[in-house]
């Protein structure tokens, strides 16, 4: 069974002095703000030793196929070394219009390159669901075996009749690297990536959740939303019994 551990985004002090004050467990570091995380990188560290928290961290949201969007991440992931991030999620977008065999290449390529440059300080990558469905994910994990998956259960939502995150779960239970948490209502475009509130929108969380719970040691939960919506989703997810 697992042990939930639970996080929300953070791009500076603030935000880690929030959730070290509501009781999260750890920090996601949005890497889209890496200036102003590199700012005050002494003073993030201290808060989160003496709250006892970690890290986990989420590259710039580019695309690892484009060079100067590959620049970006690797920048980013290196930056990321002094925190420790036990994961950094990145965006593989292997489902897409845009995608060519050479783009693909490319991609599964740099991804290995990123997984060797994390590990080097101890970190994983974890590729990130968007249009994906679980057998989308299956070459590049067979690939690299060090690679995990970040299941978003928003993003699961959206594109399919059905909510995706318990076929990545069943699909690859020693590969879940790392969890996104946040609702909506379903949709077929990225616009209705809504990043709701636990409740708000109209996910069946409980089916989800009891997936989760059945998966081998520790499963890490970012919600993603701003921090005062986190903690009040996770309340929401405690009041119902659901973790």
């Amino acid at each position: 069974m697992s042990q939930f551990r639970y996080g929300g985004q953070a791009a500076g002090l603030e935000g880690v002095e929030f959730l070290a004050g509501h009781g999260f467990d750890f920090a996601d570091l949005n890497l889209n703000e890496l200036e102003k995380i590199q700012k005050q990188a002494s003073a993030i560290r201290t808060a989160a030793r003496r709250a006892g928290m970690f890290f986990v961290a989420h590259a710039p949201d580019k695309r690892v196929d484009e060079d100067q969007g590959m620049a970006e991440i690797v920048a980013a992931v290196k930056a990321a070394a002094p925190f420790r991030p036990r994961t950094i999620t990145i965006h593989p977008i292997l489902v897409s219009p845009a995608n060519t065999p050479e783009k693909m290449e490319k991609k599964k390529e740099r991804i290995g390159e990123l997984a060797e440059l994390a590990g080097g300080f101890g970190s994983r990558i974890t590729l990130e669901n968007t249009a994906e469905a679980p057998p989308d994910m299956e070459e590049i994990l067979a690939l690299y075996p060090q690679v995990m998956l970040t299941v978003d259960i928003g993003h699961s939502e959206l594109l399919s009749d059905v909510n995706k995150s318990v076929g990545f779960i069943k699909a690859f239970p020693d590969r879940i690297g790392h969890v996104h948490i946040h609702d909506n209502v379903g949709g077929d475009t990225y616009y209705e990536d809504l990043h709701l509130p636990l409740g708000e929108g109209r996910i069946d969380f409980a089916p989800i959740m009891a997936a989760l719970a059945e998966l081998p040691g520790e499963v890490t939960m970012t919600f993603e939303m701003p921090r005062q919506k986190a903690y009040e989703s996770l309340l929401w997810l405690k009041e119902r019994k659901l973790v």
